[in-house]
């Protein structure tokens, strides 16, 4: 009986660990996504729940404008990544990749600041940008919504 007990409970921590239970929103895309290169341009807003990841600083300010030339404007810098939170203008260029089953946009900062990348989900008609601070089962992400 111990051992059915001890196998059960193995099983349910695995399920519940790296999404095992589903995602959070079960309606999110996350695969196979459909996207042009029209989807992405314009303003893009983080959502007020990733300030949560990043300081106690709360305030509904931070975009990436996206143009149609493949450059954007930001008003963060890339250091926004590492949970930080400078108001410095950044710009750079953007492009969309493609990886197995996912797609991403990857933002170029030039030589000296690097590349990042923002997964591009989708839910119903409405796109999301993601990139995950940490693990992503941990939920610590910043989402920016057109």
């Amino acid at each position: 009986m111990n051992r059915i007990y001890s196998i059960s409970i193995i099983i349910l921590i695995g399920l519940a660990s790296c999404n095992g239970l589903g995602a959070v929103d079960i309606n999110i895309q996350t695969r196979n996504v459909e996207v042009s290169t029209k989807d992405i341009v314009g303003t893009w807003k983080m959502d007020k729940f990733s300030y949560k990841y990043l300081s106690n600083f709360k305030k509904d300010s931070i975009r990436i404008c996206f143009k149609d030339d493949y450059t954007f404007e930001m008003n963060n810098s890339n250091k926004l990544f590492n949970r930080e939170i400078d108001n410095e203008r950044t710009m750079g260029t953007w492009q969309i990749v493609g990886q197995n089953d996912t797609k991403t946009v990857r933002l170029n900062f030039g030589k000296t600041n690097g590349q990042k990348t923002l997964d591009i989900y989708r839910k119903k008609n409405d796109y999301q940008l993601w990139n995950f601070l940490s693990d992503p089962d941990t939920g610590e992400r910043i989402r920016f919504l057109k």
